[in-house]
């Protein structure tokens, strides 16, 4: 049975939007999207640039308790994402995962993924919110450098299509998921993982001093980074934002 599809002009946000659905009863599976949003949001509070011609898609689910951990519908949100660049782009362009969940095209971020989670009348319920950069990105100055689509080389981008495409990928990673747990899902990210063996800092709080440096090592099994320290003391970040390289200063508000 395929999802319902809610889809609206403008926004302020898919996952205001999904959560106000919710509220109203919307059924499990059902997707959001819009062809702007006026207050996108991503992680840690930092604003999401939406403009109109990009994806803005969010999915409704209600795990029970036979579900394995529901954030790890982030790494799930993260593989449908690549699966959709994949079939965009030319064969030759480099597409890759960074912890947690960002997808890079020539090492440059392509979309944002926010989870969030809550309970109405007794049922509990999580949101998957995507933004994909199809046409345009934000310009640089950013705490990552962006791209989209269009400019990494896809020819033929069809929004609409990729609602629908989208929701295949997610329903497909989903299903191995619930079937496996995290040991599947942590195979399949650690196959596309970036910077696994290379230096690494991350930035785990607004405080510079608390960054962890070292050599990414990979994920542990409950697919936490795990980055190993000069003094060679390995470290399980359960949180946290990746840089390959120094990072940037801190700035209030960025995108994300």
């Amino acid at each position: 049975m395929s999802a319902t599809i809610i889809d609206l002009e403008t926004v302020d946000s898919t996952n205001l939007e999904a959560r106000r659905r919710i509220a109203d009863g919307a059924a499990d599976g059902t997707i959001v999207t819009a062809r702007e949003q006026t207050g996108g949001r991503a992680r840690r509070g930092r604003s999401w640039t939406s403009p109109p011609g990009n994806l803005y898609w969010t999915q409704i689910r209600y795990p029970t308790g036979d579900w394995p951990p529901a954030w790890g519908l982030s790494m799930v949100s993260a593989l449908a994402v690549r699966d959709l660049a994949r079939a965009a782009l030319p064969a030759a362009a480099p597409i890759a995962l960074k912890w947690p969940n960002d997808v890079l095209v020539q090492g440059k971020k392509l979309a944002g993924i926010l989870l969030e989670s809550g309970e109405q009348a007794g049922r509990h319920w999580v949101i998957c919110g995507i933004g994909v950069n199809l046409v345009s990105s934000p310009p640089t100055g950013q705490l990552y450098q962006a791209t989209d689509l269009q400019s990494s080389g896809a020819t033929a981008i069809d929004r609409d299509a990729a609602v629908g495409d989208l929701a295949g990928y997610f329903s497909h990673h989903l299903a191995a998921y619930l079937a496996g747990g995290l040991p599947v899902i942590r195979d399949r990210v650690l196959t596309h993982l970036a910077g696994v063996g290379g230096p690494i800092t991350a930035r785990v709080s607004d405080d510079p001093g608390d960054d962890v440096t070292g050599t990414l090592r990979g994920l542990d099994a409950q697919c936490r980074a795990e980055i190993e320290t000069a003094d060679g003391t390995v470290r399980a970040l359960s949180a946290g934002d990746l840089f390959f390289g120094p990072p940037p200063q801190p700035a209030a508000q960025q995108p994300g």
